[in-house]
């Protein structure tokens, strides 16, 4: 646990901005967590709020006051984000209510991916991730040599890694769960939030979802099936669930 403290220590004394490199490069070297400049066209192309105009900030900032507002007062700080099936887009969710989270005034929020059989996160925002959880759950690498610094500041991201068959057990480890728990105590202030696989489709986000305080379930609008979801939702069980996101909802129908 003293190194898990130590190195979440240092992501609260470190400047995620100053300095940040290209996507995929370390600044400093030697191992150490580095900073990224994520490249603006992969952001636009997969629809990643920071790039886009100022309207799809607004609809996950409304996302981000609904989550604090259920969330905060209670103390509820580490939140996972999942779905029934693929592709319905949690990740893009979690990966936009970080972003909005950071934003928020004196808000910080770590971002942590949690598809360990198929990484996701580094591919949405462009930057090269050999490295991350799998590599502290598998050979204790610190976790501050894991970290990602973004050119958004306030948010630091935890990648998943090189993908791995083993991810049920990784993520149900007791290694796993101390990392969780170290995460929520230590820092009360921070906003934790998982991505992390659907929840008919691998037992991963079951397995995780007792380890958090609170559950957002991705639903895609004319996708999702009512069964599915059900299923869902039957899974969850007593697990706190935050709310639904509608999802890939139409232009003419926000209007």
């Amino acid at each position: 646990m003293d190194k898990i403290a130590k190195a979440l220590d240092k992501l609260l004394t470190t400047d995620p901005i100053a300095g940040a490199a290209p996507a995929g490069q370390a600044k400093g070297g030697g191992g150490k967590s580095k900073t990224v400049k994520l490249p603006a066209k992969i952001l636009r192309d997969n629809k990643v709020v920071s790039a886009l105009p100022p309207k799809y900030m607004d609809r996950y900032n409304m996302l981000r006051t609904q989550v604090l507002h259920r969330t905060r007062s209670q103390g509820k700080n580490v939140l996972m984000v999942t779905s029934a099936m693929p592709n319905e887009g949690a990740t893009l969710t979690a990966i936009n209510l970080a972003i909005s989270m950071a934003k928020d005034f004196n808000q910080y929020c770590l971002l942590v991916d949690t598809h360990l059989r198929e990484p996701v996160i580094n591919q949405y925002l462009g930057f090269k991730a050999d490295k991350g959880l799998i590599d502290y759950l598998n050979s204790d690498t610190p976790i501050f040599d894991l970290i990602v610094y973004p050119d958004i500041k306030a948010l630091t991201i935890l990648p998943a890694g090189k993908p791995t068959t083993e991810s049920t057990e990784l993520l149900g480890s007791p290694k796993m769960l101390n990392l969780v728990q170290e995460m929520k105590e230590r820092y009360p202030d921070r906003y934790v939030i998982f991505n992390c696989p659907p929840l008919l489709s691998f037992p991963d986000a079951l397995v995780f979802s007792t380890y958090v305080d609170g559950v957002i379930l991705v639903v895609e609008e004319g996708e999702t099936k009512m069964a599915d979801l059900n299923r869902a939702l039957h899974l969850l069980g007593d697990t706190n669930v935050v709310g639904l996101v509608l999802n890939k909802v139409k232009e003419e129908d926000q209007s």
